[in-house]
Formats: structure tokens, sequence, C-alpha cells
């Protein structure tokens, strides 16, 4: 198989024997797929993480050979947006299926970046709606929520196999998988802009995110930790 250009983005990459790299990426044409850049290391000229590029491959199996690569520029993330970009890719790595494409995702993907790399967007918002991107993709039934039905006071409680339902009296405003009506409509409708819709949207993304991940741990959360960010994952 071999594509002659196509619009993708580098979500992680690794030593792969004694000059080449293994690339785990993300493309319009194919999702998220494996690829082998080899001599790489010798030439020491590497595609970058977080920047579009327009790539080419060919070979057939799980591992074709990328043959081309072109950076499309336009994206620089530094300092927490860096880590918050690292955490964004990791995410994808672990929860995306491979070889399917997802173009609305890409394209939420692409804005993600960009929004990171705006300085005057705040990191919280543009994390959960990422978030809430990826979750949809994996099917949580969010997206079948209509945010004007939700009573504001209302608590709701979000299972990961059963979807969105009031509470139960035992259910608490603590819990992983309970969020306040108007919390849960501001998410929806991207609209957080007060810290309890931020603090309780964080809350319930991060435990539904953790179900998917089946116990994979995030390493890009430690960072966070160290710099002890109010903004972290």
């Amino acid at each position: 198989m071999t594509t002659t250009g196509t619009l993708a983005y580098v979500l992680h990459a690794r030593p792969y024997r004694e000059t080449s790299l293994l690339l785990e990426l993300l493309t319009a044409a194919e999702g998220r797929m494996g690829a082998v850049l080899r001599g790489v290391r010798e030439r020491g000229r590497r595609p970058p993480l977080f920047v579009p590029l327009e790539a080419a491959w060919r070979g057939r199996g799980e591992l074709p050979t990328l043959t081309r690569w072109e950076d499309l520029g336009g994206v620089s993330l530094a300092g927490n947006r860096a880590v918050c970009g690292l955490y964004v890719n990791e995410l994808a790595v672990k929860l995306l299926p491979r070889r399917i494409p997802q173009p609305e995702f890409l394209a939420a993907y692409a804005r993600t970046l960009s929004d990171l790399s705006d300085p005057a967007q705040a990191l919280e918002p543009v994390l959960r709606r990422y978030e809430l991107a990826l979750l949809k993709l994996l099917g949580e039934g969010l997206e079948f929520v209509a945010a004007e039905a939700l009573e504001p006071q209302q608590l709701y409680r979000v299972d990961p196999r059963s979807g969105v339902r009031r509470a139960n009296p035992h259910d608490t405003p603590a819990s992983p998988q309970t969020i306040q009506g108007e919390a849960l409509a501001a998410l929806l409708t991207d609209r957080l802009d007060t810290v309890a819709h931020r603090r309780q949207a964080k809350r319930l993304l991060r435990g539904l995110l953790d179900y998917h991940l089946d116990g994979k741990p995030i390493m890009s959360r430690q960072l966070f930790a160290r710099g002890r960010s109010d903004a972290s994952p």
C-alpha cells in the first residue's frame, strides 16, 4: 500500500533498532496507525510533535515505512501548554482504535492544538473540550444529551455503560460519576465559565476516561503534578 500524501500528526516517537524511529501517527487517511521512519537518527531530522504534516508512506502490514513528510507549521507549544499537548497525544495513543479514519475527531484534535498554542485561551476548557470529543467517539452517549432539558439543580449520574440518568438518593455530589445539571449543560455547550463547573466537569471526565483506560496510567499527568499546575488534566 502506498499513500502519496495526507494530513498527519505525530502522537509519539521512540527509537527503533539502530537508526530508525517507531512512530504513532494520527492521519486523515488511516486514523491512528504505526509507521517506521528509517535512518532518521543518522540524518538528525525528525518530524515534530504537535505540528500538522503532509506525510506519505508505503508498505503492507502494521508498520509501513514513512517515505516523506513535510512540516506544515503553524503550531508552537512550550511550558505547561507543551505538557497539555503530551497529555492530548497520550490519550489518543491509548484510547483511539487503529486504522479507522475519524475525520471529526481529527478536526477536534487539530483545533485543540491550535487552541493550546493561543495564550489567550484558558487551558482547562480546551482540555475538557478535547476529552469530551474523545469520549463521544468512544460511545459514552453524551452527544445524545439535550443540554436544554437538564434541570440546573438536579444531580445526574453518568455511567460508562448505561449513559446519563438522574442520580439516586445514595449518589453524592462528590462521586466521580455525578454532576449537577447546570455543570453538565455548561460542559456540553462549551461554556465552562465558573470554577465550580470546571471542577465538576474535570472530575466527571477523568472518571469516564479512567474507565476506558482500564488501569493504564497517564504518565503526562505526573508532569502536571510536579509543576503543581491548577490546569492539570
